[in-house]
């Protein structure tokens, strides 16, 4: 423990008021922690005398001991204003936040002059807030104050973690975490000890990855931490950042509030691109609502705690488009040329029983319970009844008991997680999809002219299986679900100037995914002309799934043992040395069985071969697909305090991080190979009087289609498949100045095994692509190698003998070939530059700021959270480059300010170079190839600002009889409508010399307003 020798430094002439401000100080502990710690020195006490620290809020009480060398430590503490006492002294009272540990000292008169009034102690009163001065950590603390103060759009509590240095919560529409070099999957979120993160997909945190909801009620969040690196030993599953948040908790006194934030439409900045081309503005609202109740149910004993949010939502949508000379007949377009609201509805529910069963153990029961419906994802050229819901729900149900017994803490969690994401169909039955083509030639005329009307004609007739306009139900709908029993046990020893923490998890999932991918059937149509009539029981073509495969399951199992030492040997030194082992049983469906025919076609296959492939890395026997035993993750932390006081320390930190592989990454080789989806030409069998019955009924035609047609796409996972890793360093300096905390941090990552599914259809002689050579009478006279830098999604089965280029279908198939790569690396280098002083329930004011200068580099040429690397046969094809998605600096700063008359004022200021894009060239492409595509980060927005927004909120807090408030507060987002573009491979970046700008703005970023009520008592 810490040992301030202060009569030294007291005889440097160094103030009491000076020392009186040191005295509580917070550094966040090494190992993540949902709970906080007290420590200190009380100099003159006797041996085996008790610090006695009690809750403000809940009235609990924790006891330390003093040692031989006057030292205590209280651990386990729940984060929340504490009164602390010992035996002879003047109670102190400090503020923990979440994750952080405070230094509170008791000293005597004796050793300095006494300030008057204090009894001869030197007495810290008032709620100060400690800073994050001594630790190993790159942590942030978000404050309740913070989350109940700063501007917000969304009631997303995550969205507060871009005040944290390397952390990005890009804009738009689904809150997502993305840190470093990594995607968002690498992020985890533990709340209340256990954590949220997604094991079937991505996004992080389950219901994040396409979803528009929030994924826990944000009033009842107290608090929470990110820690973007050097995190301790006992976090797992994590490659970034790790966010840390704790739930509130009744206390002995009745308290509750009630909210309501409201945006009609008149409060919605029309997106500057709709509004410049004279699109009506479309309809919009959106209520946002809750409250919370919590108190005493037997007073000192038993509380309880409920909340609960709610969201209705008429969300703004483009308008539907068709092309100009679309030639459709006014029952198509009247369906799609509309206005599409996405609703959208959400309820977050969650309780809580805290039972104090004795002053050393409290017992927490929790639930928690969210349902969110969002109608969304309809195509532009699509009808209504082509949109699909995104639904999820969730329920969880933990139970959490904390022991403490001197210098031994004990914190024991379990934990029932049941979750499902969907996105069904608007509609139901087949999809019925319009093409460009026209029945006959005769169709034609009264439509072209000229060239067009030769063209029209010697088209006719085809069969071109494109979308003029989409109708009827969406052709693929899928959905994720997941069953967790958990069950985790952390334990703490203070034994002299060690602090040992050792702990384990056990956590039991049941996973599954289903897809449905044409199960209902594609029927196409020709254009029936502007004066026509669609008739749905004349198709010339359709595609329907023959092999309609149902959910795939896999149970797991997941364990994770730590041990971390925390050493202080002085006041200056503090060492943290731990080792973290991770073991998953099933993550990839181990279990799956290659079918015979792949299995097959594989070894038989000549490309692959050629290339120097081998078939068997790749065939599953149900057997050979091993768990990974080798994830040891040593973790190292150090700081010097320069004086001891707490005031310039140096620290720095490295380590290994093991994440986990998502389960979708094997489902996908699952599912695509047991679905057949074919394609085909009824020939006119649909267009005379008597009609079969396939032309109408998906399943008549499934039927018919048996066995005639060949296998579709073919996906296979790398038997030897690796989990992703990242090995950290970090080194920096804090600085306090005041009640004002400043740091500077050199962040360095380099991540491993990062996934992707890539193109692997190659010809005979071991080329991904081929360019033809012709004669004048397109004769084929030779062929080239094209090369590996070209999205190609189906290989031309074709053979010519003049080109060595054959045989590129994989024997059966007639569809993609990919295999599962971990190939991908990532490194991250990094300037953290922050200052903060933290707002508090109390404060008058308080800021933080944060400046990320850094360099995001890749050998993956592709977007983050992409399964598929379709744009080459190996994801390095196309070197190093920066990361796609990632600016180069981010500056983000937001303050707090209790002004007069009752009067919070806020602000949030984000400013950044905006993302890397990727680059598309089209031409000269290989035979049957579409284009060039590096989608690394090739290119960057040619503006010193590629992003810019200030966000304002001001509230007004009325006084009411019985010590109850009602507050009225009024938001404003975005305030200088400054436009913030979309920069894409597609548009920004197209072409040999791209326009570096498209015109497209970021979602929901226009200006706009909002305005809440919020009553408390």
């Amino acid at each position: 423990m810490s040992r301030i020798h202060r009569k030294g430094r007291l005889s440097a002439g160094i103030s009491a008021v000076t020392l009186a401000t040191s005295l509580v100080l917070a550094t966040p502990a090494f190992a993540q922690s949902e709970v906080s710690n007290i420590q200190g020195h009380v100099e003159g006490a006797r041996v085996g005398a008790t610090v006695v620290a009690t809750d403000t809020n809940t009235g609990q009480r924790s006891t330390g001991t003093i040692d031989a060398s006057g030292n205590y430590s209280i651990f386990g503490l729940r984060p929340s204003t504490y009164s602390v006492a010992v035996e002879g002294q003047p109670a102190q009272q400090t503020t923990l936040l979440v994750g952080q540990t405070a230094t509170l000292d008791f000293v005597p008169a004796t050793s300095t002059a006494a300030i008057p009034g204090q009894g001869g102690s030197i007495v810290v009163r008032g709620r100060r807030i400690a800073q994050p001065v001594q630790a190993q950590t790159v942590a942030t603390n978000v404050t309740s104050a913070q989350i109940e103060n700063l501007p917000q759009n969304q009631r997303n509590f995550l969205s507060f973690a871009a005040l944290a240095p390397g952390v990005n919560v890009p804009p738009g529409g689904t809150a997502q975490i993305q840190a470093g070099a990594t995607s968002a999957s690498n992020v985890n979120v533990l709340l209340d000890g256990l954590s949220f993160k997604n094991p079937i997909n991505h996004g992080g945190v389950f219901g994040q990855n396409f979803g528009l909801g929030n994924p826990f009620p944000q009033l009842a969040v107290q608090e929470y931490q990110v820690q973007t690196q050097n995190f301790g030993a006992e976090t797992g599953q994590a490659g970034s950042a790790v966010v840390t948040a704790i739930t509130k908790t009744g206390g002995n006194k009745f308290h509750g509030s009630a909210f309501i934030d409201w945006q009609p439409k008149s409060f919605i900045g029309q997106p500057y691109f709709d509004k410049k081309a004279g699109v009506k503005k479309p309809n919009y609202d959106r209520k946002q609502f809750g409250g919370e109740l919590g108190g005493p149910i037997i007073p000192g004993k038993l509380t309880f705690y409920v909340a609960g949010e709610g969201t209705i939502e008429k969300l703004p949508a483009t308008f539907g488009t068709l092309p100009v000379n679309n030639n459709l007949p006014t029952s198509i377009t009247s369906q799609i040329l509309t206005s599409r609201n996405f609703d959208f509805k959400q309820g977050l529910y969650f309780g809580k029983l805290t039972f104090f069963a004795t002053d050393a153990d409290t017992i927490n029961l929790s639930a928690f319970v969210r349902r969110e419906n969002n109608l969304s994802d309809i195509d532009a050229n699509a009808s209504a009844s082509h949109g699909r819901t995104i639904l999820t729900h969730q329920n969880r149900y933990q139970l959490q008991w904390r022991h403490t017994a001197g210098n031994f803490t004990n914190l024991l969690n379990a934990s029932y997680d049941k979750g499902t994401q969907q996105t069904p169909s608007v509609g139901t039955g087949p999809e019925y999809v319009v093409s460009n083509a026209f029945a006959n030639a005769a169709t034609c005329n009264g439509l072209f002219t000229g060239a067009n009307l030769t063209s029209c004609q010697t088209t006719a007739g085809g069969a071109p299986f494109d979308a003029l306009a989409q109708l009827g139900a969406h052709f693929f709908t899928q959905g994720d679900s997941e069953k967790i029993w958990t069950v985790r046990d952390d334990a703490t020893w203070r034994h002299g100037a060690h602090t040992i923490r050792a702990g384990a998890q056990l956590a039991l999932l049941d996973l599954s995914r289903s897809v449905s991918d044409h199960f209902n059937g594609s029927y196409y149509f020709y254009n029936p002309g502007p004066n026509g009539t669609l008739d749905q029981s004349s198709p010339y073509g359709a595609r329907i799934n023959i092999a309609p495969t149902p959910d795939v399951s896999a149970k797991d199992t997941q364990i994770g043992v730590y041990l971390q030492d925390e050493w202080k040997p002085d006041q200056h030194w503090t060492v943290n040395a731990g080792l973290r082992w991770d073991f998953e049983s099933n993550a990839n469906n181990n279990k799956y069985v290659t079918p015979a025919a792949i299995a097959a076609a594989l070894r038989a296959y000549p490309g692959w071969a050629a290339r120097g492939i081998n078939p068997e890395d790749y065939i599953s026997t149900g057997d050979n697909r091993k768990p990974q035993y080798n994830e040891f993750q040593p973790r190292l932390g150090v700081s010097y305090d320069v004086k001891g006081d707490r005031d310039l320390v140096l620290f720095g930190g490295a380590g290994r991080y093991y994440d986990r592989s998502l389960f979708i990454e094997g489902v996908i080789e699952t599912l695509t190979n047991s679905n057949n989806v074919v394609t085909y030409n009824f020939n006119g069998a649909c267009a005379g009087a008597a009609k079969p019955a396939y032309c109408t009924d998906p399943n008549a035609l499934r039927t018919f289609l048996q066995g005639q047609g060949t296998g579709g796409s073919v996906f296979v996972l790398n038997n030897k498949t690796k989990m992703p890793y990242s090995d950290q360093f970090d080194v920096g300096l804090r600085k306090r100045f005041g009640e004002i905390t400043t740091s500077l941090t050199f962040s360095h990552i380099r991540s491993h095994n990062i996934f992707q599914y890539v193109r692997s259809n190659f010809y005979s002689n071991g080329w991904y692509t081929r360019n033809l050579i012709r004669d004048a009478n397109g004769n084929v006279t030779g062929c080239t190698d094209g090369g590996d830098t070209w999205i190609i999604d189906l290989t031309p089965g074709t053979n010519y003998a003049a080109c060595p280029a054959t045989n590129g279908q994989l024997t059966g198939y007639s569809g993609k070939l990919d295999r599962g790569s971990n190939r991908g690396k990532a490194s991250y280098n990094a300037l953290y530059l922050t200052a903060e002083k933290p707002f508090t329930d109390r404060s008058t004011w308080g800021f933080t700021t944060a400046l990320t200068i850094q360099r995001a580099r890749t050998n993956v040429a592709q977007e983050l959270n992409s399964d598929e690397f379709y744009n080459g046969p190996a994801v390095d094809v196309y070197g190093t480059d920066y990361v796609n998605g990632v600016e180069k600096w981010r500056l983000v700063t937001a303050g707090n300010y209790r002004a007069p008359w009752g009067i919070v004022l806020s602000g949030q200021l984000t400013l950044s170079s905006g993302p890397s894009f990727g680059n598309i060239i089209f031409g000269n492409a290989p035979d049957g190839a579409c284009c060039y595509a590096n989608m690394g980060g090739v290119f960057f927005p040619h503006k010193t600002f590629g992003y810019k927004r200030l966000d304002l909120r001001v509230g007004k807090v009325f006084k009411l009889p019985w010590g109850h408030e009602l507050e009225a507060n009024f938001q404003a987002f975005n305030v200088f409508n400054w436009l913030n573009r979309t920069y894409s491979s597609w548009g920004a970046g197209s072409g040999a010399n791209p326009p570096l700008v498209e015109n497209g703005q970021v979602g929901n970023d226009a200006r706009s307003f909002q305005a809440g009520l919020r009553y408390r008592f």
